[in-house]
């Protein structure tokens, strides 16, 4: 898959999640119903802090989320939503999320911070069928007196291909379930008029989020292969006090019968612009990564070269916040 197609389902997928109210109604339709239960998802706050150490980076995408434990006071957990980035399965995937844990925990122990649990999920977008990995796979030569010393490391797997439709419309936010479903047929080009039938029929009548859902519709727009004609008989099946929206970002974005360039740049625009493009050149932002590199032990002259900063102001930064005299 070319890396900016990629880059696009990446966006997208952390755009669909970064609402509370949309990542509280897929986490209580996904998560297991003993972790439902022991958790407050009234709580779910998304954290701006991101848990991936550098050298996971073009492995993992993340989000985490914070929740209060319903059975212990005062007792936080985190959610982290791991975004496989590759398009097939990878057999090490669970020594990169132990590493990702531990490293996450030893910077805590470090900075002298209590230590929260991490339900990971990996969350896998690939078409190819995959199950979920388990760890002790990978040394099955091994005795059963030596296989007790390979950890076992629990964690959520969510493949998005293999979530019957049926699931999605259960979605009790209507937004999320045309997302998700997007997600899924978004993986290869879709085909068929029907197949855009399944997402717009789940937009809701009433939206409050037209933002949201613009983004979906030129999402699917952009991943789908389907005549112009096929686009707008899909579109009949879109909420009448919506839909004349919807027609009027179609109209503007098509050309010539030929969306494809003008979609790839709106959803560019409106995705890498939303997420990445508000953080990018602010001070606070660069800031974060410098506090969090040095904490990491990445010297001053690489957090230099990472946030394009020069190394005196890297340095002032570091003094104020009393990282160094």
């Amino acid at each position: 898959m070319p890396e900016k197609i990629h880059n696009i389902h990446d966006k997208f997928v952390r755009e669909s999640f970064v609402d509370p109210e949309r990542a509280k109604a897929f986490f209580e339709r996904f998560l297991p119903e003993s972790v439902v239960k022991s958790i407050d998802l009234q709580t779910i706050t998304p954290l701006k802090e991101s848990y991936i150490q550098k050298d996971l980076q073009e492995i993992f995408a993340d989000l985490v989320f914070e929740v209060t434990l319903k059975d212990v006071v005062g007792c936080k957990a985190d959610i982290v939503l791991l975004f496989e980035h590759k398009s097939t399965p990878d057999k090490n995937v669970l020594i990169q999320v132990g590493h990702y844990m531990f490293s996450h925990w030893y910077r805590c122990m470090r900075k002298g911070q209590n230590l929260k649990a991490i339900i990971p999920i990996i969350y896998y977008q690939g078409q190819q069928k995959w199950f979920a990995p388990d760890l002790s796979s990978l040394f099955s030569c091994l005795s059963a007196d030596i296989m007790r010393f390979i950890p076992s490391i629990e964690h959520i797997f969510i493949s998005i291909q293999s979530i019957p439709d049926e699931s999605i419309r259960e979605i009790r936010h209507g937004l999320m379930a045309s997302a998700i479903m997007a997600q899924k047929n978004g993986v290869n080009p879709m085909k068929f008029a029907q197949d855009l039938i399944r997402i717009f029929e789940l937009f809701p009548e009433n939206v409050k989020d037209r933002n949201f859902m613009e983004l979906i519709f030129v999402y699917v727009a952009y991943v789908s292969d389907v005549s112009n004609d096929e686009f707008l008989k899909a579109i009949d099946f879109v909420p009448p006090k919506i839909k004349s929206d919807l027609m009027t970002t179609y109209s503007r974005i098509k050309e010539e019968g030929k969306i494809e360039g003008k979609i790839e740049g709106k959803i560019e625009g409106k995705i890498e612009g939303k997420i990445e493009g508000k953080i990018e050149g602010k001070i606070e932002g660069k800031t974060e990564v410098i506090l969090n590199g040095f904490e990491s032990g990445l010297d001053i002259k690489l957090l230099a070269n990472i946030t394009n900063m020069p190394e005196h102001q890297v340095i002032a930064i570091l003094k104020k916040h009393k990282k160094i005299n």
